[in-house]
C-alpha cells in the first residue's frame, strides 16, 4: 500500500474474520490488507489459487494475521457452498464479508453475444447473490455480520458497460432488500468505484480511455486504498447504524463528468461537440 499513514486502529477488527473474494489481486488484494491491518483474520477466495497463495504469503508477513485462502468460482453456487464448508473448517465465525470479485469487458451493447452477457451478469449479479445467501444465512444463524458489495456507478447508464450496469444495479437493489430483511443482524452496503488503475481497468479498457472520464470534480483516478478504506469503515462497528446505503468512491462521478466505458465512435454515434 501507500505511504500515507494507515487511517485505522490495528484492533478495529480484533477476534472478526473476514472473507474477501477476488482477493488475490487487484482492489480485492487491497481490501484485504486493509482489514488485516486493522486485525481482521482472513479468508481470501477466487478461481486462481496461486494468486492467493502469493498474496496471503505477503500479507501474512506484513501484518502478523492470520490468512488463509481456497478456491472459489462464485458463479457455480456448489462452488460457494464448498467455500463456506471450508471457512467452517477453518474459522469458528465469520463477521465480514467482501464480494469482491468480479469482471466485464468494454462492447457496444448491439454487440453482446449471449455468451458474453452471462459471463458478466452471471458472475457480477448471480455470483454475488450465491455468495450472499450462502453465508447471510451463516450470519443470521450466528452473531450477525457486515457484507460489502463492490459494484460500479450506477444511476446514470454505463455506455459500453450495459450489462455490468444491468448487473451491478441488480446487486445494489438486493443489497438494499436485504438489508431490511436480514437487520438488524447483518448490515448489507454498496461500495461503488469510479476510475480506478488496476489490472482488471487496464485489461478492460482501450489506454486512450482515461480521456472519456473528463469532467470528474477530482480530476484523477482514484486508489485501491482509497476503495479498502471505504470497505474497511462499511465493514467495521465504526459503521454500525449504516445499512443499505452505496458509498460512491468516485471523485464525483456519480454526479459529474462522463463516464461511458468507449469512445462515441465505438458506441455508433456522433461525436459531441469538441469531443471524439
Amino acid at each position: 500500500m501507500s505511504e500515507t499513514p494507515f487511517p485505522f486502529a490495528p484492533d478495529l477488527f480484533a477476534g472478526q474474520t473476514a472473507l474477501v473474494t477476488g482477493g488475490g489481486s487487484g482492489l480485492g488484494r487491497a481490501i484485504a490488507e486493509s482489514l488485516a491491518r486493522a486485525g481482521a483474520d482472513l479468508l481470501l477466495a477466487a478461481r486462481r489459487v496461486e494468486r492467493l497463495e502469493e498474496a496471503a504469503r505477503e500479507l501474512r508477513a506484513a501484518t502478523g494475521r492470520r490468512v488463509e485462502t481456497a478456491f472459489v468460482n462464485i458463479r457455480e453456487r456448489e462452488a460457494v457452498e464448498a467455500l463456506e464448508a471450508r471457512a467452517r473448517e477453518l474459522f469458528p465465525k465469520l463477521d465480514v464479508l467482501v464480494n469482491n470479485a468480479g469482471g466485464q469487458f468494454a462492447q457496444p451493447a448491439r454487440d453482446f453475444k449471449p455468451k458474453g452477457w452471462h459471463a458478466v451478469v452471471d458472475t457480477n449479479l448471480t455470483g454475488t447473490w450465491h455468495m450472499m445467501q450462502v453465508f447471510g444465512a451463516r450470519m443470521l444463524e450466528g452473531a450477525g455480520g457486515a457484507i460489502t458489495n463492490v459494484i460500479a456507478v450506477v444511476g446514470r447508464g454505463f455506455p459500453g458497460l450495459a450489462h455490468t450496469a444491468a448487473a451491478r444495479a441488480g446487486v445494489l437493489e438486493l443489497t438494499r432488500t436485504l438489508a431490511y430483511e436480514w437487520g438488524p443482524k447483518v448490515r448489507l452496503n454498496c461500495v461503488a468505484p469510479g476510475p480506478v488503475e488496476t489490472e482488471g481497468f487496464k485489461g478492460a479498457y482501450d489506454p486512450a480511455i482515461a480521456e472519456v472520464f473528463e469532467g470528474i470534480p477530482l480530476v484523477r483516478f482514484g486508489t485501491r486504498e482509497e476503495i479498502a478504506h471505504t470497505v474497511t469503515f462499511l465493514s467495521s462497528r465504526a459503521a454500525s447504524y449504516v445499512t443499505g446505503e452505496v458509498l460512491y468512491v468516485a471523485g464525483g462521478q456519480q454526479n459529474y463528468g462522463r463516464n461511458q466505458a468507449l469512445f462515441d465512435a465505438q458506441l455508433g454515434r456522433p461525436p459531441q461537440l469538441g469531443r471524439k
